[in-house]
């Protein structure tokens, strides 16, 4: 698993996670102990309990570095809601897209970049390579599995924890990115709310690279997408850009679009995280 996509309650992450964050990066003893008293969940509460105690001083330079990430993966990647007596809870595990990072990223620009040129390899390859290094704004999904921030926080992202080392936070450009990355529920809305319009501009895009052959499979392939029918359809004219993976990636754009369009019902936000090192070939 490299990349990892998950539902997470809006509420929680405005109210809870991202005020922890930013306190924490100048006076993370304070932000502690203020999150502290929010919780209801045990395994977190223990866990902010030994930062406490163990704290040397200062924003996150003085906490322990185990129970600190373990604290923050348990905030930003576990399911939580309101305890009926209180405070926040684990509300229990929550499924999401698990997948090959280069080729979830693939995809997603696909879908998001009408100039993203998917039937050249090396390319298509070489335009992954450097939005890796430098997630480009304002590209939905594509910009979120990069790692790009979207509104700019109010910390350093990379500061909080690093899978990679990759990170930038450009202040006066407003401008951040990281290993993990979030979007608020009504930036998810939105995408849901253009996805069908893109996808439809990626089969045009398609239909006219197959010309004059017609592929015949291109509306249920959409049907599929949007999740109107439960299965990719087979395929008779393989697409140019797909080539022999074409049934494969067809139908993992569908479960990835399926995470995005759950999401979008539950008004919930999304995170993503970039969980180890990957090799990738053109």
């Amino acid at each position: 698993m490299e990349l990892v996509l998950r539902p997470v309650n809006d509420r929680f992450f405005h109210e809870q996670v991202m005020p922890f964050l930013s306190l924490a990066m100048s006076d993370s003893a304070r932000a502690l102990q203020a999150l502290h008293e929010q919780l209801v969940d045990e395994r977190a509460l223990q866990l902010c309990a030994r930062l406490i105690t163990s704290h040397i001083g200062g924003g996150l330079g003085g906490v322990e570095q185990a129970p600190w990430v373990e604290l923050v993966d348990r905030l930003t990647f576990l399911q939580w809601g309101p305890c009926s007596s209180g405070g926040w809870e684990v509300v229990g595990p929550r499924a999401g897209y698990a997948g090959n990072w280069d080729e979830a990223l693939h995809l997603a620009l696909m879908v998001e970049d009408p100039t993203y040129p998917y039937w050249d390899a090396r390319a298509s390859y070489g335009r992954r390579e450097s939005f890796r290094l430098h997630p480009v704004p304002g590209l939905g999904l594509a910009s979120l599995v990069g790692g790009h921030w979207e509104p700019f926080p109010d910390f350093p992202p990379d500061r909080v924890f690093s899978t990679q080392g990759r990170g930038e936070y450009v202040t006066r450009d407003q401008y951040a990115f990281a290993d993990w990355a979030w979007r608020p529920a009504r930036v998810v809305e939105q995408w849901y709310a253009d996805l069908g319009r893109k996808l439809e501009r990626l089969l045009a895009r398609e239909r006219e690279r197959l010309a004059p052959v017609e592929p015949p499979e291109s509306d249920e392939v959409l049907a599929y997408w949007l999740g109107q029918v439960p299965q990719p359809p087979p395929l008779t004219v393989a697409f140019t850009g797909l080539g022999q993976r074409s049934s494969s990636w067809i139908q993992e754009l569908g479960v990835l679009t399926s995470h995005l369009r759950e999401a979008a019902r539950e008004q919930a936000g999304l995170v993503t995280l970039v969980t180890r090192s990957v090799n990738v070939q053109p």
